[in-house]
């Protein structure tokens, strides 16, 4: 009898505990399963929008390259219509800003500079790829200035941008100066994107050189001069043939 009154206790003991508790363990567990099952659709879901997001992306760039050498044609209609579609409906794939930063190029190759502001400002305000955006936001800055907005321009070039991107922006305002007629601030920027062109940008020096030389003010064009001499060996001050 002892025996059978402790297995009661025991179950009644079971009872209290599970309607205690029973509700939060399944509460529990019905919340840890939702969260599973939810990943996993999660990761299903995504890995659907980047495959789709990769093919339309792959039609773009056919349709795209179809069209270049060629004049507006049926190809590049649907190179942009692409485009759009993939900034309707993937934003924030890098897919996205690629495709608008080519058909931004186009269009500017076109002369079609309202097209490429749209473009560019797009990629500027949603890629969610900081390099791109300072790609497209140094673009948009010459097309701005070539669009005759040498102040819009400027201001897309202020702050600071990381080393990969400084000398790069520093060009393109010593480019906007002297298209303004602004020689020295010109001069004062090709000067500021030598100082910060990176080894593997070294392909640039040679231009940037020359560009800050022929707007270089007289005094600083002819010690540029005397130097150029000295290092051929040129230099008038220098022993000639038979001269002792």
């Amino acid at each position: 009898m002892a025996d059978h009154l402790t297995e009661e206790e025991q179950i009644e003991t079971l009872k209290r505990w599970w309607a205690e508790n029973g509700k939060g363990i399944v509460s529990g567990v019905a919340l840890a399963l939702v969260a599973y099952f939810g990943y996993q659709w999660w990761q299903t879901s995504e890995r659907n929008k980047a495959e789709a997001a990769s093919n339309l992306y792959q039609e773009f760039v056919e349709a795209a390259s179809a069209n270049e050498g060629k004049p507006d044609n049926k190809q590049l209609t649907t190179a942009k219509s692409l485009s759009r579609q993939l900034q309707e409906e993937f934003p924030k794939r890098i897919y996205a800003s690629q495709a608008a930063l080519r058909i931004a190029a186009l269009a500017a190759a076109g002369n079609d500079l309202e097209s490429a502001v749209k473009d560019l400002q797009w990629v500027v305000d949603n890629s969610s790829a900081t390099e791109l955006q300072l790609l497209a936001k140094r673009r948009l800055a010459a097309v701005k200035a070539a669009r005759g907005e040498p102040e819009e321009a400027l201001q897309l070039l202020e702050g600071n941008v990381p080393p990969a991107f400084a000398a790069l922006y520093a060009e393109t305002r010593g480019d906007i100066l002297l298209q303004k007629g602004d020689k020295a601030g010109a001069h004062e920027a090709y000067q500021q994107a030598l100082a910060t062109l990176l080894p593997d940008q070294s392909a640039n020096e040679r231009i940037l050189r020359l560009k800050a030389e022929s707007v270089a003010p007289a005094e600083a064009a002819s010690k540029a001069a005397d130097a150029a001499k000295q290092e051929s060996g040129t230099d008038s001050g220098a022993p000639q043939e038979g001269e002792q």
